[in-house]
């Protein structure tokens, strides 16, 4: 099912739908400002199993989170002074930031080394969602391992089926992955170069 939602003026029928669904376990997709996600909740073991399923993910590659803040972020990941620095300047944004994970995230969401990697898109609709949820919500890419990013709402409906319960349309987008880097140590790391540009912030 496609459904349209604007966080900024939510029909509340829709919103309910959004909210049930997650609560329910069921698998959303939604527009970022990068490409189109897949998620779920964060504790649904079972919804994630789907998601690495229907994806024919790897189950060693870790997924990522959309949190709703920086509070949210320090709940779930370790923010020293200097990430926290960083995390701040560039976030709400096209960046990924691979941070320390707290006990409180599923193992199965972590790196070998026990991160995982953070997200607040500078789009409303994710960032929505998980202030829906209460929480933050399980973010990887829409498509199947190997294969281009979907782009189209309708494409995403129709690969994965009765797999995904909603799509949140946000129309044909112009797919670019997310910049991702990693902190640690005080140090950072560009694991991968992508729409959100570094500049002369931070050295690498």
């Amino acid at each position: 099912m496609i459904v349209e939602w604007n966080p900024e003026r939510p029909k509340k029928k829709v919103t309910d739908l959004i909210l049930r669904t997650m609560q329910e376990g069921g698998v959303i997709a939604y527009p970022t400002d990068t490409h189109y996600g897949i998620g779920c909740d964060l504790f649904n073991i079972r919804s994630i199993r789907k998601l690495y399923a229907m994806k024919r993910l790897d189950p060693k590659r870790s997924l990522s989170i959309i949190c709703r803040d920086m509070k949210d972020i320090s709940t779930y990941a370790v923010l020293g002074d200097f990430s926290f620095d960083i995390v701040k300047w560039y976030l709400p944004g096209p960046f990924t930031f691979v941070l320390k994970a707290r006990k409180i995230i599923p193992k199965l969401l972590m790196t070998d080394r026990k991160e995982v990697g953070v997200r607040i898109p500078a789009h409303s609709v994710p960032v929505a969602i998980a202030v829906l949820c209460g929480r933050p919500v399980i973010n990887t890419s829409a498509r199947i391992a190997g294969d281009e990013v979907m782009t189209d709402p309708r494409v995403i409906e129709k690969t994965f089926g009765d797999n995904i319960s909603l799509v949140v349309d946000g129309g044909i987008l112009v797919s670019e992955p997310s910049t991702v880097v990693r902190l640690a140590d005080d140090t950072v790391e560009l694991l991968r170069e992508g729409k959100g540009a570094l500049g002369d912030r931070i050295s690498r």
